[in-house]
């Protein structure tokens, strides 16, 4: 995935959001060759399933950059923005966990 279709995927818009977006895939690579040590890949190809676990991290990372938890409220009217990336979902683990390398 690029970071122009990454941008597609989330609709995010905004003057820095190429940078971002790069940002953001390359962290949610990372966090994914951290978690399966290395097996996340055979050759230059993702094992099935990875690719999209990197897409949907990379697209939580992507909607709250800044990571954090925002609460904004005017009248009755209230808005939330949850803190992104918190973890892996138990969707991905299991995705992730058939390729993670596990002590004996």
């Amino acid at each position: 995935m690029t970071p122009e279709e990454l941008i597609k995927f989330t609709g995010v818009q905004g003057p820095n959001a190429d940078s971002q977006a790069a940002t953001a895939l390359t962290t949610a690579k990372a966090l994914v060759g951290a978690y399966c040590r290395g097996r996340e890949k055979r050759g230059e190809r993702y094992r099935p399933g990875v690719q999209e676990v990197v897409t949907m991290v990379a697209a939580r990372i992507l909607a709250n950059p800044e990571q954090i938890s925002v609460r904004e409220q005017v009248g009755p009217y209230q808005m939330y923005k949850a803190p992104g990336f918190e973890g892996f979902t138990l969707v991905e683990l299991a995705v992730l966990n058939r390729y993670r390398k596990r002590a004996i």
